[in-house]
């Protein structure tokens, strides 16, 4: 099988890494893991999320919450579990590693069910949780996901600064890369490629992989790199006819004014 090399490497089991799919990884020469691949989409499953790490000795894993709580996690075999928090909303997985010259960081947003947190997913991704972040803005609401064509929005941030003018890279997991650049706000749109292969146009598609955002900053001598990790999927357009929605919408409403016309004709009637 092919690899990639990098220093560290984040892969979620249960969501990717069962199909061997690389969904985090820093930009430091040192280690093999497995090339990205497309995998299908996450099916139900039943007890808790499962990270694991590849030669990453020494990195300090942080579990946030929706109110901004945050514990620290350990790996055991080098898998990580994270922890049920019966709360509804996106929690967030960081992952540090201190090189001394530099600091890799791997950001996740994972969505977790439980009672209604009572929190906007704003409070969690506003928050400073490493020095340099890829900014989801916003993220996906709940049951919504990413999807190939969608256009998304970032934010770049070092600390409590916006970062202008900055270089920020894509790469999917069907190996496809996207640069930008940020506009003076910091701010960066991208569009999803549309690139899984052999898509059966009116055949429904439930494949996913993964999608990373990667973005580096240099101060005061200190590289800082950070990758924000996710996943999308096939764009429902491929089977969603919609010429078809609307002529059912026609329809609904043509029905819906021939309904109200009977129903306009019999009280005309009665009254009579």
């Amino acid at each position: 099988m092919p690899v990639i090399r990098y220093r560290a490497a984040l892969i979620c089991c249960g969501l990717l890494a069962l199909n061997g799919t690389v969904v985090g990884q820093t930009v430091k020469q040192g280690i093999e893991t497995t090339k990205d691949q497309p995998v299908p989409a996450m099916q139900h499953r039943r007890g808790p999320k499962k990270l694991e790490l590849l030669n990453a000795d020494g990195a300090v894993i942080t579990f946030w919450k929706p109110d901004l709580s945050k514990r620290p996690l350990e790996p055991m075999m080098d898998v990580i579990t994270v922890p049920p928090t019966g709360v509804d909303n996106y929690h967030a997985i960081i992952i540090e590693q201190d090189w001394g010259d530099s600091l890799d960081a791997i950001i996740r947003y994972e969505y977790m069910r439980g009672k209604p947190s009572g929190e906007s997913p704003t409070k969690l991704t506003s928050a400073i949780k490493t020095n340099l972040e890829v900014v989801p803005d916003p993220l996906p609401r709940e049951h919504h996901r990413y999807y190939s064509g969608d256009k998304i929005v970032f934010l770049l941030r070092y600390q409590n600064q916006y970062l202008p003018g900055h270089p920020v890279i894509m790469t999917t997991g069907n190996g496809s890369t996207v640069k930008a650049v940020s506009d003076s706000n910091g701010r960066v749109m991208m569009t999803i490629p549309d690139d899984f292969s052999d898509v059966v146009s009116g055949e429904r598609d439930k494949r996913s992989t993964a999608i990373n955002i990667t973005t580096s900053h240099v101060v005061s001598g200190k590289q800082y790199n950070t990758t924000l990790s996710s996943e999308y999927r096939v764009a429902p357009v491929h089977w969603q006819s919609k010429s078809l929605g609307l002529a059912a919408a026609g329809i609904g409403f043509l029905f819906g004014g021939f309904i109200t016309r009977r129903a306009g004709r019999s009280r005309q009637e009665r009254t009579q």
